[in-house]
């Protein structure tokens, strides 16, 4: 799903681009390319594309700086009337928006072993959490600051538009869309590709190219043209909660389960033994995900945050006991 949002969100900056230097405007035609160009840089996989990401990191967070300050002086004082001098408090609403970051980046939290697999294993714990930090920490920020600031300054709420508004020069506005097009690329290929296309491999006993060919393609049946729309905002952020009920519980069980239970310590060839002493299903994590859905479903306004606690707390406590465990 995420990676059809995305690529119709770059589709629509490359369109912008095209209307504004030559008068074309077909965004149908700019998203099926721009998501064929996504498939074939996703064949070449991880190590293939190390390199777009390593060069794009430099260029998205240059991006970024330049764009929080223009945004800062063209739209100051909509800003401090709109954002910073109101009235509000640390209630449900806080909690509410700052769990939807959660859930859409909890896929990354769960799948971050299909990154550090690549790691050398002279990397320490430390050096992991700066890499992640840096990574992922001030672009996030960045984007999310512009995003408000300039929603909250004009109350448009299209992503092109808000990220297209913060230059006024012609040729900025150029390189500010292409700088979202290629910001989508590096995104998708690594948050949207990878993770699901080792789940296809893993499932089904196919090739990576395989599987990241029938992930791209998938893409395409999640309609994003649909989910970008203003009307839509609101099934978008259910849809968020929804699946995220599901998401919280297995990362509590995880935790508890690697940090509390386990001591840090995995013996990984006996991991992937069949016959081995992690073979079968737990059904306690199986019975706490549950548990925690069900915690998750009864306050769905904050359902990461209220899955936790449920979900970790009654694994720890069936594992005591049960067979399986």
């Amino acid at each position: 799903m995420w990676f059809g949002f995305q690529s119709w969100i770059g589709a629509g900056a490359l369109n912008l681009v095209s209307e504004t230097l030559f008068g074309y405007s077909n965004i149908v035609v700019f998203f099926v390319g721009f998501q064929f160009l996504q498939i074939g840089l996703s064949v070449l996989g991880f190590h293939g594309i190390k390199w777009l990401e390593n060069i794009g990191s430099v260029f998205i967070i240059g991006s970024l700086i330049y764009m929080f300050f223009s945004v800062i002086g063209k739209y100051g004082d909509e800003i401090s009337t709109n954002l910073i001098n109101v009235e509000g408090t640390w209630g449900a609403p806080f909690w509410g928006a700052t769990m939807l970051f959660l859930c859409i980046y909890s896929t990354m939290m769960l799948n971050v072993s299909d990154y550090s697999r690549e790691l050398r294993h002279n990397v320490g714990p430390v050096r992991q959490v700066a890499i992640y930090a840096n990574s992922i920490l001030p672009a996030t920020l960045f984007m999310g600051l512009i995003g408000l600031m300039v929603s909250g300054a004009t109350g448009e709420v299209d992503p092109i538009k808000v990220f297209s508004s913060a230059v006024d020069n012609k040729l900025l506005l150029v390189i500010t869309l292409l700088f979202i097009a290629f910001a989508q690329v590096t995104t998708n290929i690594l948050n949207n590709v990878v993770p699901p296309a080792y789940a296809l491999m893993d499932v089904f006993k196919i090739e990576f190219k395989t599987s990241a060919v029938l992930v791209g393609l998938l893409a395409f049946a999640t309609f994003p043209w649909e989910l970008v729309k203003d009307e839509s905002a609101a099934g978008l952020n259910l849809f968020i909660q929804t699946y995220s009920a599901f998401l919280g519980p297995i990362f509590a069980i995880l935790v508890v389960d690697y940090f509390v239970l386990r001591k840090q310590t995995l013996d990984l060839e006996k991991l992937y033994d069949e016959d081995g002493p992690y073979k079968g299903v737990n059904w306690a994590a199986v019975f706490a995900m549950a548990i925690g859905v069900l915690a998750a479903l009864l306050f769905s306004g904050i359902s990461w945050y209220a899955s936790l606690l449920p979900a970790g707390l009654s694994y720890y406590f069936l594992m005591q006991g049960m067979p399986s465990a």
